[in-house]
């Protein structure tokens, strides 16, 4: 069951499982384990599908008929249904994001969307590479998702001025300044170009810190999403996993007011690396 524990000083322990007991190392046990996992994997996916029909079908006929603030109470029902079903638990800490700020964090997994969108749902900026992702790319893109291509300086420039625009209008929205997913141990350097719309619409950012725990307490390696894994491969790799723990931190916002990009991309670096390891390079800010 999916635990859901919002607080400003994380009073409670970030776990709220006991750690499964290490299994025999007989051949007949490991054949067990192994069954059991495919069919908790089997059966997850299973229900992750319905669950994906039906949000395509609420979001075709009740998105044009309901208000944003509707939509945004289903979007975070249906994103907190979505963790439950791939046995993901939600723990999340710190004060909740105010209307119109710019949400930044490190980027773990595709999962990373729901996650927040589960706590405080919110628009996002992603790679256009989702758009064409099956099904799942549909509802993102009909959920205040806005697409940057990575390759192209001019993309950056009309989604710096959409998120003027929605900042300034009360909107908050969420960039993975890293540009790319990482395994969760280290950060990328932050990419300042976005930072630009906080400071233009004159709004806060506000740091926020992800991680991914196993049923043991570890980090875990489930929800990585890196390399050449593919999406299928990574959806059939967090379903077999006994559980996994979501830890969200959010972190105090940063003002903009005399700041450069620059200032801001290093600032909400540094907040975030404080607990998920060094960068792998000398620059956190490009």
């Amino acid at each position: 069951m999916s635990l859901i524990n919002i607080s400003a000083d994380f009073e409670h322990p970030v776990l709220s499982f006991t750690p499964q007991p290490t299994p025999p190392h007989a051949a007949g046990a490991t054949r067990h384990t192994g069954l059991r996992a495919s069919l908790r994997m089997s059966w997850r996916i299973a229900r992750l599908a319905t669950h994906v029909a039906t949000g395509c079908s609420r979001v075709a006929v009740l998105y044009p008929l309901v208000s944003e603030r509707t939509r945004r109470k289903i979007r975070a029902r249906w994103s907190r249904q979505l963790l439950q079903m791939l046995g993901i638990e939600l723990q999340a800490g710190g004060p909740l994001p105010r209307p119109g700020q710019l949400l930044v964090s490190n980027h773990i997994s595709w999962v990373d969307v729901f996650v927040i969108n589960a706590i405080s749902p919110l628009g996002f900026v992603c790679k256009d590479e989702i758009r064409s992702w099956p099904v799942l790319g549909w509802l993102v893109a009909r959920n205040d998702t806005v697409f940057i291509r990575r390759s192209s300086r001019s993309s950056a420039g009309e989604v710096r001025k959409q998120l003027v625009g929605s900042l300034a209008c009360g909107r908050s929205v969420m960039v993975f300044p890293e540009g790319t997913t990482t395994d969760g141990r280290s950060m990328l350097p932050f990419r300042a170009a976005l930072f630009q719309a906080a400071i233009d619409a004159g709004r806060p950012v506000k740091p926020v810190r992800l991680s991914y725990l196993d049923h043991t307490g570890e980090r875990s390696d489930a929800t990585t999403f890196i390399g050449d894994t593919t999406f299928w491969q990574s959806v059939c790799r967090i379903a077999r996993a006994p559980r996994t723990l979501a830890r969200v931190e959010l972190l105090p916002a940063v003002p903009t007011g005399g700041q450069t990009r620059r200032d801001l991309a290093l600032t909400a670096h540094t907040r975030i690396s404080g607990q998920c390891g060094a960068t792998d390079g000398t620059d956190t800010v490009i």
